[in-house]
């Protein structure tokens, strides 16, 4: 899942293109971290440790993610990566695989 921060609108009113450019930069980064944690948190079934700010960025992060997965799989747009990522395999790789 591509880990990038949505909540930039209030941003681009009163700064300029470089300053947004750097806090998206910023905020993607953010973003990632508290993804890489959230994976880490759950599979470690943690998540009755998180505060109820953070499981409410969970849900609105979720929702987001899989509205985008959603719209990638209506646009064909998931299975023409699967597949340019498949033909980068070598015949050996596939059978490794049991593709």
């Amino acid at each position: 899942m591509p880990c990038t921060c949505e909540g930039m609108k209030e941003i681009h009113q009163h700064n300029s293109n470089a300053e947004i450019a750097e806090y998206k930069r910023l905020a993607d980064n953010a973003t990632r971290a508290a993804c890489d944690m959230r994976t880490i948190i759950s599979r470690n079934y943690l998540v009755n440790h998180l505060t109820t700010e953070t499981l409410n960025w969970i849900k609105k992060y979720d929702a987001a993610d899989a509205a985008r997965i959603a719209q990638e799989t209506a646009s064909g747009l998931r299975e023409r990566t699967r597949l340019e990522a498949l033909n980068k395999l070598t015949l050996e790789e596939r059978r490794v695989l049991g593709l």
